[in-house]
């Protein structure tokens, strides 16, 4: 929180400046009103966070079409992927259920669509894949990148977490951390791979029990 409320000081003393023409002025509160949104994203993601280290806003799962969710999921960022040079696929099984929160599920498909889109190389093809596999079922979203060590890894769904070597400098912020939570409170686990030249999330969920196979 420290670096956009810096910002948004030095830019409100600016502003308040008498030196500045009316074009610098409102850049400045352009500055201001982009360092508070991200300082409401981030405190909204901070708050989702602590509701979901204690499963509060995980209750009262009913049966959710992971198929029809994914796809849903898909739509609004193919656009995003086209501005950016980049173009995404699917591999969607149909009929896959699994009983849990919609609403956080599509968090968690939203959030591994972001980082794809964040960091891709460009231009490249980015991978959306569920598949089933017996009582289990799995989504695995893939995109081109730098490769990450087995301890980034390991690492990169921490809070805040940083890779920065001489090839790639990324922030991960809160959104892997919220998957994970989410992920954990399905009874489900998330993990990374790197290989090949692509960065692979994938997402391992129970099926329901009453599922179609």
């Amino acid at each position: 929180l420290k670096t956009p409320l810096t910002v948004i000081m030095t830019n409100a003393e600016l502003l308040n400046s008498p030196d500045f023409d009316e074009a610098r002025r409102s850049q400045f509160a352009a500055h201001i009103l982009t360092m508070s949104r991200q300082m409401r994203r981030l405190i909204e993601e901070m708050l989702e966070l602590a509701r979901t280290d204690n499963g509060r806003s995980l209750s009262g799962f009913a049966p959710v079409d992971l198929s029809r969710l994914v796809s849903d999921a898909l739509l609004p960022f193919e656009p995003v992927f086209f501005e950016k040079g980049l173009t995404l696929t699917s591999d969607i099984v149909p009929e896959v259920t699994v009983l849990g929160s919609g609403q956080h599920l599509r968090q968690v498909v939203d959030i591994l669509l972001d980082n794809a889109q964040k960091y891709s190389d460009v231009p490249g093809e980015v991978t959306a894949v569920l598949t089933r596999q017996g009582s289990r079922c799995r989504l695995s979203v893939s995109n081109p990148g730098p490769a990450l060590s087995k301890e980034e890894l390991r690492s990169i769904f921490e809070r805040f977490y940083r890779v920065d070597s001489a090839h790639t400098q990324r922030s991960y912020g809160l959104g892997l951390s919220i998957a994970r939570n989410i992920v954990a409170h399905h009874h489900g686990r998330i993990w990374a791979e790197s290989k090949e030249g692509r960065v692979t999330f994938t997402v391992e969920l129970p099926v329901r029990a009453s599922a179609r196979s």
